[in-house]
């Protein structure tokens, strides 16, 4: 676990297994179709012993009655041997063993108000956010990006600085559902929010190869293309907050679109100005394009990341 100043392993980076076993995962493609074929013709084979088939009709069968038992308990006959013989009382005493089990378990959770700390810096997703992470997850992004910084001295400086913070259990309290994983094929995004500048996300999802060397990831040119659906993100917000309590306003609720639209205007400023290419790009397009495509809406949930939590000082219910 020895690591240099920026956070990375001394002794080799994570990463560099991404690279290292692309070969391997051609090999587990490849074993995948041979998998698939196998299923296709098991199914093929199937069908055509069916249909070369015949059934027979009316095929007399019979079987020996069985031997009348009494339900009594035999002599010298266990007491588990006997109750598999009594599927009634086998069937009460199963229940009551489980729910006994169940009601340990479910019953002092039920009985807290909340199991987490609440950190007060921790604020609900704005509706473009919102958006935005409904995005990422139907891109799958969360398939090799975890959101969740673990308590090591090198993960933490390498993804949030010398100062960093790992992750608390606290900043989650509004994800539904939670994006933690264990598996990370790219690098953990908990922290990400004004790492980059959003000109680099931008230009990050149309070609990943420009901003990070030998990425493996995918394009996605369509966030870029696609104008964003905001048709339900009303209906979200309150979903959040009738369902899961979430603190959204009727203020807030009911200014959704204009909160959205200062929100995407703001990300659209601070691309141009970072990148005068993208700037020239767009100029010759109709004014606010670019505010509509689903990109804004993907930038401003990574722009959020990790972004509640700026200071070393945690503050939390349990130590106020």
């Amino acid at each position: 676990k020895q690591f240099n100043p920026d956070g990375t392993l001394v002794w080799k980076n994570w990463l560099d297994t991404v690279t290292a076993i692309i070969p391997y995962f051609k090999m587990r493609f490849l074993g995948g179709a041979f998998y698939l074929s196998g299923a296709i013709l098991m199914v093929v084979n199937l069908y055509k012993t069916v249909r070369a088939g015949s059934f027979q009709k009316e095929v007399p069968a019979e079987a020996p009655a069985l031997a009348n038992i009494s339900k009594n308990r035999k002599e010298g006959e266990g007491t588990h041997l006997w109750l598999e013989r009594t599927p009634v009382l086998l069937g009460i005493l199963s229940f009551l063993t489980i729910s006994i089990g169940s009601s340990v378990e479910i019953i002092p959770t039920l009985s807290l108000k909340k199991s987490v700390p609440t950190i007060s810096a921790v604020k609900p997703y704005s509706p473009l956010e919102l958006e935005g992470r409904d995005i990422y997850i139907r891109e799958g992004c969360n398939a090799c990006h975890s959101q969740m910084v673990r308590p090591f001295r090198d993960e933490i400086v390498r993804f949030n600085g010398k100062n960093g913070q790992y992750s608390k259990a606290g900043e989650f309290v509004y994800d539904r559902p939670f994006l933690w994983g264990s598996k990370r094929t790219g690098p953990d995004l908990h922290r990400e929010g004004g790492k980059n500048p959003s000109s680099w996300h931008y230009k990050h999802m149309y070609n990943p190869r420009s901003t990070s060397a030998g990425s493996i990831m995918p394009r996605y040119p369509w966030l870029i293309a696609n104008n964003l659906d905001r048709s339900k993100m009303v209906d979200k917000m309150v979903l959040m907050k009738n369902a899961f309590e979430v603190p959204y306003t009727k203020a807030e609720i009911d200014s959704a679109n204009k909160w959205a639209d200062n929100q995407a205007a703001k990300i659209v400023r601070d691309i141009f100005s970072e990148a005068t290419d993208l700037k020239d790009a767009y100029a010759k397009r109709p004014k606010g394009e670019l505010e509509k495509k689903e990109i804004v809406a993907l930038i401003s949930y990574l722009q959020r990341l990790g972004t509640d939590i700026k200071t070393t000082e945690i503050k939390t219910a349990s130590n106020n």
